[in-house]
């Protein structure tokens, strides 16, 4: 009996051990993706174009158009304080970890293997150098088709609003005999 508790001992002692360096080895095979993958990158580019939208933002309100320095000031802050928040939230410092746990959960380092053998070969480059221009092609599409879409959805919902909305009718009553 004693024998078979110093076993357990020692496998729950260096068990955790293995699967730390197993976990380690995936998380850096992880990490080799994010970098082939280019996605820090791609996320600055996204905070870029947030930091375009935000600026557009603190231009379009009123008064923009007859700026004093005093005006100028508060609209600078308004970009700096919206970008740290938005930095905050979604840049890459706040993501990697979650990223990292995120993709290390969901492949095998099989898996994780085969996905960098791609994505560092002739075609995966070419992937990951042609996805912008792919995405901007496919929202292209989803916009084009949008104005057949939104008033087909708003008279399906309108018509079920009012069905709802009309008082319900009693159930029929069985037929006496």
């Amino acid at each position: 009996m004693k024998r078979w508790i110093a076993v357990l001992a020692v496998v729950l002692v260096f068990a955790p051990c293995g699967a730390r360096a197993d976990e380690a080895a995936k998380q850096a095979k992880v990490k080799d993706l994010f970098a082939t993958m280019h996605l820090e990158h791609n996320l600055d580019r996204m905070m870029s174009a947030m930091k375009s939208q935000v600026e557009a933002t603190a231009q379009n309100a009123p008064g923009a158009d007859k700026m004093t320095p005093e005006k100028k000031k508060i609209q600078q802050d308004f970009i700096d304080n919206s970008m740290k928040v938005v930095n905050d939230a979604f840049g890459w410092q706040a993501l990697e970890s979650a990223y990292i746990k995120l993709y290390a959960d969901t492949y095998t380092e099989s898996e994780l293997d085969g996905i960098l053998a791609f994505y560092k070969s002739p075609a995966g480059q070419a992937m990951l150098a042609k996805t912008p221009q792919l995405t901007a092609g496919t929202m292209q599409i989803v916009h084009s088709r949008m104005g057949d879409f939104q008033p087909k959805m708003q008279a399906l919902q309108d018509q079920y609003l009012k069905q709802m909305a009309a008082p319900a009718t009693p159930p029929a009553s069985p037929a006496s005999h």
